[in-house]
């Protein structure tokens, strides 16, 4: 089933209780669900399920063809979102390119009238309609690896194993051009459920100026806090990351409108 290639670690199953608020977790460019596995096996936030989504052509679907369109990348997880519980309660958390997937997916439920999200938590990401941030899909590969390894989140040494960086390279070209080409032709409509925007002090992708700029992607509540570190600050501090959640799940225990 789809389901289970995009949700390989779904703690909660199929059939979780009412009580449990499924927090569906969308990786950074190049990302894999697997950056997000020990938030599945996470014990510290009771009554949240962190559910790890896992995008084709990496990580658990290394086999599959990578999408290159936002639209294609929505279009499969909302097929996956429509295999749940209507009333099930869900949040949808992205990181850098992860958050554009789930403003994007939140946008399209709002204009089918389906489930919302309880929140949208945006993480490391300049709003939709912002200047693209990191235009290095149709550099040199040389380039490309300097500009990430420069983000942070990258060791260095990662340049000098050549099998690493024939998987690596395929996957962040394709998902910066596909960031590249969705930033160049959204046109941002505001959101009816909440945004928290989280962001690191250091991030030289997407500072605290931009995180600010969630804002006005939202017609529910907003709020936004600055962490310490650079661009992959969530991995460095899940605790703060997760609190934050747990804090927006208390926050906005009704659903918005659809």
């Amino acid at each position: 089933m789809a389901r289970n290639r995009w949700t390989p670690w779904d703690a909660a199953g199929p059939e979780a209780g009412a009580e449990t608020v499924r927090v569906y977790c969308l990786p950074h460019a190049g990302g894999a669900a697997g950056a997000y596995l020990a938030w599945a096996r996470s014990q510290e936030v009771p009554g949240l399920s962190f559910v790890p989504v896992e995008l084709p052509g990496r990580g658990t679907r290394i086999g599959e063809p990578l999408l290159d369109s936002m639209a294609d990348v929505v279009d499969g997880f909302l097929a996956v979102l429509a295999g749940r519980p209507e009333q099930e309660r869900f949040l949808l958390l992205g990181h850098s390119m992860g958050a554009q997937i789930a403003y994007e997916t939140t946008r399209r439920l709002a204009q089918a009238g389906r489930p919302l999200p309880r929140a949208v938590v945006a993480s490391g990401c300049r709003p939709p309609g912002a200047p693209v941030a990191l235009p290095l899909h149709d550099r040199s590969d040389d380039e490309l690896l300097r500009g990430i390894v420069e983000l942070g989140g990258t060791p260095a040494e990662v340049l000098e194993h050549r099998e690493l960086l024939e998987m690596l390279l395929p996957v962040m070209r394709a998902d910066l051009g596909l960031l590249a080409r969705y930033m160049t032709d959204v046109r941002p409509t505001v959101l009816p459920c909440p945004v928290v925007a989280l962001g690191g002090a250091d991030d030289r992708l997407a500072g605290p100026e931009w995180i600010t700029g969630w804002r006005a992607m939202t017609a529910g509540g907003f709020r936004h806090r600055v962490l310490p570190g650079d661009h992959f600050f969530l991995h460095a501090r899940p605790a703060e990351v997760m609190a934050e959640v747990a804090a927006a799940v208390r926050e906005h225990a009704a659903p918005a409108a659809g």
